[in-house]
Order: C-alpha cells, then sequence, then structure tokens
C-alpha cells in the first residue's frame, strides 16, 4: 500500500508541476502546439510511406501515423504497468516483459512475412480480387448502354451515374467523368486506366474497347464493335470468376486441413504420455532406465 501511496504523490507533483509550467494561456498554446509536432513527428517517421500505400491497397481507411502510434504505445504501455505492478508487488523487473513488449512490436509489423504483414498482404489480394470485379461489371453495364436502341447515356454522365453501385472504384469514376467533361473522353480513359498496374491481367483491353468505342462517330459502327468485343469480355468475366474462387478455394483449403493437423497433434501428445505413463510404471526394470 505504501508503495501505491509513493506512485501516486509521484503522478501528483508532476501534474502539479506542469500546471505551473503551463499557467499562462500563451504557454498552454506554446506548449500544446509542440507536444502535437512531436506526436505528429512520431507517427510520420521513416517508413510510413510505404506502410500507407500497403493499407490503401488493402482497402483499409487507417492512416499509417495512427498504426505506428498504436504499436508503439501498446508495447510502452505494457512496460509501464509490469514495472508499476512488479514495484508495487515487491517483485524484481522480468526480462520476459521487455521480450513481450518486443513481441508485441514484432507481430505488429507490416513486413511481409509477420502476422501483420501476412494480413495485409491477404486484404491486398481480396481488394484487388473485388476491384476487378466491380470494373468487369462497369464494362458490361458500359456495353448494355451503347447496345441500347432508344439512345445511349453520355460517357460522362454514365460513369458518374454508375459510380454510386460500387464501393472500391467509385471514387476513380467520378474523377473519370470528370475529366471525360474537362479534358475530354480519351485523356480521361488514359488516367483511369494508369491507376492501376502494367501487369494488370485485362486492362489493356478494357482500355481499348472504350477508346476505340468512344472513338466511332457512328452509333451502328460502334454497336457492332462492341458486339464483336463481346466474347473479350466474357472471357474476362470466366477468368475472373475462376480466380475469385481459386481465391476462395484456398482459404477453405487451409481451414479444412487445421483440424487434421490439430488430430495429429494430439495423437502424437496421446502417445508420448501413454509412454511416459508405462516408463513411470516400470520404473525398476533396466530396460526402460
Amino acid at each position: 500500500m505504501d508503495r501505491i501511496l509513493v506512485l501516486t504523490a509521484i503522478f501528483g507533483v508532476v501534474y502539479l508541476a506542469l500546471l505551473v509550467f503551463v499557467s499562462s494561456s500563451s504557454k498552454q498554446e506554446r506548449y500544446l502546439q509542440r507536444l502535437g509536432i512531436r506526436w505528429n513527428n512520431l507517427g510520420n517517421g521513416k517508413g510510413n510511406e510505404q506502410l500507407q500505400q500497403l493499407l490503401h491497397n488493402s482497402g483499409l481507411s487507417i492512416s499509417a501515423r495512427k498504426v505506428t502510434l498504436f504499436r508503439y504505445s501498446a508495447a510502452f504501455l505494457y512496460i509501464t504497468l509490469q514495472v508499476m505492478g512488479d514495484y508495487i508487488r515487491h517483485n524484481p523487473f522480468s526480462g520476459y516483459d521487455l521480450f513481450v513488449a518486443c513481441l508485441i512490436l514484432v507481430i505488429t509489423s507490416p513486413s511481409r512475412f509477420l502476422p501483420f504483414g501476412w494480413l495485409l498482404a491477404w486484404f491486398h489480394q481480396k481488394t484487388k480480387i473485388q476491384k476487378d470485379g466491380e470494373l468487369i461489371s462497369f464494362i458490361r453495364l458500359y456495353e448494355n448502354n451503347r447496345l441500347r436502341r432508344h439512345g445511349y447515356v453520355q460517357f460522362g454522365a454514365f460513369c458518374a451515374g454508375t459510380a454510386e453501385h460500387f464501393q472500391y472504384i467509385r471514387q476513380d469514376l467520378y474523377e473519370l467523368s470528370e475529366r471525360a467533361i474537362d479534358e475530354g473522353v480519351e485523356r480521361a480513359i488514359e488516367a483511369f486506366c494508369s491507376k492501376f498496374p502494367d501487369n494488370h491481367p485485362f486492362i489493356n483491353d478494357i482500355r481499348s474497347i472504350l477508346l476505340a468505342t468512344e472513338g466511332m462517330d457512328d452509333d451502328t459502327e460502334a454497336a457492332g464493335y462492341l458486339r464483336e468485343q463481346g466474347k473479350i469480355i466474357s472471357k474476362i468475366s470466366s477468368d475472373q470468376y475462376l480466380k475469385k474462387w481459386s481465391f476462395i478455394g484456398d482459404i477453405s483449403s487451409i481451414i479444412n486441413v487445421i483440424p487434421s493437423i490439430a488430430t495429429f497433434l494430439m495423437i502424437v501428445s496421446l502417445a508420448m504420455q501413454y509412454i511416459m505413463l508405462i516408463k513411470g510404471n516400470f520404473n525398476g526394470i533396466a530396460l526402460f532406465q
């Protein structure tokens, strides 16, 4: 109890000294401003740009600064609580607590082969499949729009109207619509397709279809061209369907293997326990010494 009172007194003295130090409003503003700058610098360290890119690719609307601050704050808070607990209980500081704090930093590291990095990679793959699926749906809607018998919606208005139906490419479609009106359809399509990686499986096909169709003045010719390209669009849809279910199949396989591995480890554990039990019962026989 006396150590709890000592810690309480220390925190009280520090807090009182802080209040005296920032007693005036001008000092408070300068102190809070410096504290905010240091806090932001702590979260905007080197390597956070790469982490922010990983979070963006994973479809997570979380800033890299918050993730970094959470990682180090969790480790520091754990160490602080353990030190205070050991001090109150009259126990010596254990190196195991320092190991756990380091383990927290390792587990939450965005490196590729660590748990959090693997989770980000999994989210990235999932987001990529969802985004490609929405891109195929968009080109399908575009095809249906241009093949309408009673006229079609202009490209810019069509992109703005369909954007609200999508989640992953919504902002890209809004930007595509604005660019189509301000800069022209061709430059807008080029800018839209440039946001996808160079090794994307079908973005070049979509670029060619959109540029060729919007570059035709004759609506009948454009409709005939789209009918001819329907096979390519169907193949893209089929490949995306197989890719999606292959991804789901890999996850299902991992889930199905887990019970088998657990059962095998349980059998091995029971066998070892049975052997140790027999060894204990025949402790006096030289064969089991």
